[in-house]
């Protein structure tokens, strides 16, 4: 934010003047400050330091009038229900307001006080925070962001998406808070009450022509999250299947499954990212052929899977496949030696339908001694982020707690991850309350501040599926999508 506001030269001719200056030595933030602020010959120290030394970070909400906007800026929670004691800080904030889309060029106006009034705002085309370079998010009127989802052909990747993180980055995506830009913002404004859900699927609509890859990486994840959420509404789950399979299907048909030699990584990505999308949402070709390599290949034919497709196929097959396809994909993992290989299988074996598959797998996560005990949770997130058995990996933990604990016990990182993403999808304040009673008299030293931090996030979800369930089960109805 920083750099982009003095200039990328006079930004690292500052740094290199403050490491030249206190090299072999200690130093203090300001020292830091002083540098860039005589490098550019700006105040840095004014308008840093609550940056620094205050917590959190800011939202501006927008609000629209004729050639006008009004700008109003307060503390971000992901929660939403921030109080005027926790929001006493006024950030100084860049606003880098684009107003031409063909243009490089944006505003350096800041804003500097609680609220403030743009004028001359042309409104057939305007958004703040050009190329998502600040620190904070942008909660736009929702027509405006649906209208910005009709103009994704003027927007850069930036915009779209802010600083790309990838998946190991993101370990904790499931609370949307790594992820900027307009499709970050929007789905963790509609997350904190701020935002709608509606106003999040009525901007991505139009998304159907983007092929990006790290777009769409985004974007699915953030429409993967809302899915997860809203899954215990087999209406409301049944109509965005349907609306992911209107997003994807134009992509995933264009891009199909033969790789060539002139492919670049990110579109070999993109492909595995849409053509698993797209199965899981039901594209009946789609599955067809996934269950078609994957027979080949558990027949003898190794080369009937590419590569890069092979998560994608194993979680498809695994899906629609039953036991059958489970075993099959259990043998793989024992009798592969790749790290990777194993990897994609304990994902892939997350994606069972039934109970009783559910049941079997945690059995083999935790009793077989084939699964090491750092994979054990990839297992659990697998089963966690599927569903169809997130209520039974939770029924399973609290009957079998005592080998989980003795098992993982000994790597105290691996049982509080366990217990983080075994637990974090929850959506209902009746499991909240059960997760709270059942660890209430167990010692949880080692994976109490998660316990806190899932209880948080439970009861989170379970306030925004109160709040936004009849709202989105109305715009999935009116737009012909249930």
């Amino acid at each position: 934010m920083l750099s982009s506001y003095l200039g990328t030269e006079i930004f690292l001719d500052g740094v290199a003047d403050y490491l030249k200056a206190h090299a072999y030595s200690n130093a203090l933030t300001e020292d830091l400050w002083s540098a860039l602020s005589k490098a550019s010959g700006k105040d840095v120290n004014a308008f840093a330091n609550n940056w620094i030394t205050k917590i959190g970070y800011p939202i501006l909400t927008v609000a629209e009038e004729p050639d006008q906007i009004s700008i109003r800026q307060t503390r971000f929670l992901s929660t939403g229900d921030v109080k005027a004691e926790d929001d006493e800080t006024t950030w100084w904030i860049p606003l880098n307001l684009k107003t031409s889309a063909k243009s490089t060029e944006f505003s350096t106006a800041t804003l500097t006080t609680k609220e403030d009034t743009i004028r001359n705002v042309p409104m057939e085309f305007y958004k703040l925070n050009a190329d998502t370079t600040g620190f904070y998010r942008t909660n736009y009127p929702p027509a405006r962001l649906a209208k910005l989802g009709t103009q994704i052909d003027q927007l850069t990747v930036e915009d779209k998406i802010g600083e790309y993180k990838t998946t190991s980055q993101c370990y904790h995506s499931s609370l949307m808070l790594l992820f900027t830009g307009l499709i970050g913002d929007a789905s963790a404004l509609a997350v904190s009450g701020e935002g709608t859900t509606p106003a999040v699927l009525a901007f991505l609509e139009p998304f159907q022509a983007e092929r990006n890859y790290l777009v769409w990486s985004q974007l699915l994840t953030s429409l993967g999250n809302i899915r997860s959420i809203f899954s215990s509404s087999t209406s409301i789950s049944s109509s965005l299947r349907t609306y992911t399979l209107k997003l994807v299907t134009p992509a995933v048909e264009a891009l199909g499954w033969d790789f060539t030699e002139s492919e670049d990584f990110l579109t070999v990505q993109l492909r595995a990212q849409l053509i698993l999308a797209a199965g899981l949402a039901g594209h009946e070709s789609i599955i067809k052929e996934a269950q078609r390599q994957f027979a080949a290949y558990t027949a003898g034919d190794k080369q009937a899977i590419h590569p890069n497709l092979r998560s994608a196929v194993y979680r498809i097959a695994v899906t629609y496949g039953g036991k059958e396809a489970y075993e099959a994909v259990k043998h793989d993992f024992l009798t592969t030696t790749t790290v990777d290989g194993k990897e994609t299988a304990l994902h892939a074996l997350g994606r069972v339908q039934t109970t009783d598959l559910a049941t079997e797998y945690f059995n083999f996560l935790l009793h077989s001694g084939s699964v090491a005990i750092q994979d054990v949770h990839s297992g659990a997130i697998a089963l966690a982020a599927n569903p169809k058995t997130r209520d039974t990996l939770w029924q399973l933990i609290k009957k079998d707690w005592s080998t989980v604990k003795e098992k993982l016990f000994g790597n105290p990182v691996v049982l509080d991850r366990f217990v983080r993403v075994s637990l974090n999808k929850f959506t209902s304040v009746e499991v909240a309350d059960d997760i709270k009673s059942f660890f209430a008299d167990k010692d949880n030293k080692g994976y109490d501040r998660s316990l806190g931090i899932v209880q948080d996030t439970v009861r989170a979800h379970a306030d925004y599926v109160k709040r936004d369930r009849a709202l989105i089960e109305e715009w999935l109805s009116v737009h012909g999508y249930a």
